[in-house]
């Protein structure tokens, strides 16, 4: 017959594992979340530009104001970052190709080597220009 007393504590520590547990896992949804939410952000605002380099590319055909239309559609308060040759445009189609870059805020992901480069996010879209 066991002695109930050999158990005491026992839920007690039970309980802390599972706190621990649970904390974990929500710092780890909290990073992915800001992960994801910063590649749906960069993803947007890098198509919308490509879009608008394009279709001033159509209307201009110049690449300088067609890139500068470009960068002035990305808001400039959410941590954007435009890499050197950021914008590309083909002369001979009018596509426009737009590169963005953030680096997202994170709680433990950007601290941790093994996923550091998960919290750099880097987008490129190409935005063709209007048929009309």
């Amino acid at each position: 017959m066991t002695d109930p007393h050999d158990e005491t504590g026992l839920v007690g520590k039970v309980l802390v594992i599972w706190l621990v547990l649970f904390g974990l896992l929500a710092v780890v949804m909290v990073d992915a979340g800001s992960i994801l939410f910063a590649n749906v952000q960069v993803s947007d605002a890098a198509q919308t530009a490509a879009s608008t380099a394009a279709s001033t590319y159509r209307n201009t055909r110049d690449v300088e104001v067609s890139c500068k239309a470009a960068k002035e559609t990305v808001p400039p308060d959410e941590g954007i970052e435009f890499p050197k040759a950021f914008c590309k445009i083909d002369t001979a189609t009018g596509e426009a190709t737009v590169k963005l870059r953030k680096d997202v805020g994170t709680l433990v992901a950007g601290r941790l080597g093994f996923t550091q480069d998960l919290t750099v996010v880097e987008i490129e879209e190409t935005g063709r220009p209007p048929i009309l």
